[in-house]
């Protein structure tokens, strides 16, 4: 831990901006809010999810500059609605560069509130203090359990 009240006081502020990012990330999702999502993320950052319908484990890596219409074309147009609960966030801060390990629940509509499926994991993710405050570098998403029959989250 810091040892002045200072860095104490920063570490406070940093993780409060840290979970605020992990939030933002959630809501933009549920809201459909693509331009909100991506700006969640470095100019450099990737997210790394496993693909829900995969038979062999495939695993999606999409970068920033693909990441607007990964999303718009694929969760935002798959589901009606989606519910995303970001818990323990476990945050670690070194400097200009964090990490953290937080936990979630989510739930992908269909087409009526009764046709979901829903999954629970967590998320790794790495982080880079900018000019415009905490970015993700790298968010994976490594999921424990799923109920129900998966869809699709890929760009149709």
């Amino acid at each position: 831990m810091n040892d002045t009240l200072s860095e104490k006081v920063q570490w406070l502020v940093d993780r409060a901006l840290i979970s605020e990012l992990l939030y933002s990330f959630a809501r933009a999702l549920d809201t459909k809010d693509v331009d909100g999502y991506v700006s969640n993320y470095a100019k450099d950052g990737v997210l790394e999810l496993p693909d829900p319908t995969s038979t062999t484990g495939e695993t999606l890596i999409v970068p920033r500059s693909r990441m607007a219409e990964f999303v718009r074309n694929g969760i935002v147009k798959a589901y009606s609605a989606t519910h995303h609960i970001s818990a323990n966030h476990q945050i670690t801060i070194s400097g200009d560069i964090a990490m953290s390990r937080s936990y979630l629940q989510a739930v992908h509509v269909r087409m009526t509130p009764l046709d979901h499926w829903d999954a629970g994991g967590w998320y790794d993710c790495n982080y880079v203090r900018t000019p415009d405050g905490w970015k993700f570098t790298h968010v994976k998403l490594t999921p424990v359990w799923i109920n129900g029959t998966p869809g699709s989250i890929k760009p149709e």
